[in-house]
């Protein structure tokens, strides 16, 4: 009979710690301290300070430290469905002390932050607990080098065409290498200068993540693990191509590679 594994709780808490610390360090070192106040920030509207790339931001960041924690706690011992939510629980915990540490800086207190954080946390635990990790799943990258204040990043929502083809049963060739993506992206928002766009886009691209796994690069290892956490979860510059709508102006643009 087999044995089964206990948790690492040290390990497991020593994680969750550095996460809550990272969540505490990024905000209460922030200059300009002030005494804690709530800021009204919107969502995705024309006039709000960023054109909404934060709360894309802040739905991609959270999603990827809930999925990355789940990972490591079933590492740790956890069954995968323990791993689930205790990552997502991890998670929107993080957000909320990074919000804490926010409501005492020029920022303020985002609800619609804490908002996106827990959403993004829940996504992840949801598309896992569905076993929709090798069909769907959102990246963070870099749209523009010469940009500032979330005007060069860019948010994409994945479509895995391997993990289609898996399901169906299919032998789609090398176009398992491809996935499609929903994005977006803003410009001239935050002290960037020119106009401001809000850019939504659908674009093709390489899916590096069935490259790693077909190439038998996987998370066996600590080198494999590391190239997974970067590569699936980085949308690569200059790796997909597409168009995007700016719909603060009603203009298309593309094909370009979102910069």
């Amino acid at each position: 009979a087999t044995t089964e594994r206990k948790p690492n709780w040290l390990l497991t808490s020593l994680a969750s710690g550095g996460a809550l610390a990272g969540g505490a360090v990024n905000a209460f070192l922030d200059k300009g301290h002030q005494s804690f106040h709530v800021a009204n920030e919107g969502w995705f509207g024309e006039d709000t300070r960023y054109g909404g790339a934060d709360k894309a931001s802040h739905f991609v960041d959270y999603y990827i430290v809930s999925k990355e924690l789940s990972k490591l706690f079933v590492l740790l011992g956890h069954t995968p469905g323990s791993a689930r939510w205790l990552g997502a629980g991890v998670s929107v915990l993080t957000g909320l002390v990074n919000e804490i540490g926010d409501g005492t800086t020029h920022h303020g207190f985002s609800p619609e932050d804490l908002a996106m954080d827990s959403f993004g946390a829940l996504a992840a635990a949801l598309i896992d607990a569905a076993r929709g990790g090798g069909l769907v799943g959102f990246q963070r990258g870099t749209a523009s080098f010469d940009r500032c204040c979330y005007s060069n990043e860019i948010y994409t929502a994945n479509f895995h065409l391997a993990g289609a083809a898996r399901r169906l049963g299919l032998n789609i060739g090398p176009l398992k290498y491809l996935m499609l993506s929903l994005t977006y992206g803003t410009r001239g928002y935050g002290g960037d200068s020119g106009e401001t766009q809000r850019r939504v886009g659908l674009e093709v691209g390489l899916d590096f993540k069935q490259i790693l796994d077909d190439l038998n690069i996987r998370r066996n290892n600590w080198w494999g693990y590391g190239l997974h956490v970067v590569f699936d979860n980085v949308r690569m510059p200059f790796t997909a191509v597409g168009f995007r709508y700016d719909l603060n102006h009603g203009r298309w643009y593309g094909p370009n590679a979102g910069n």
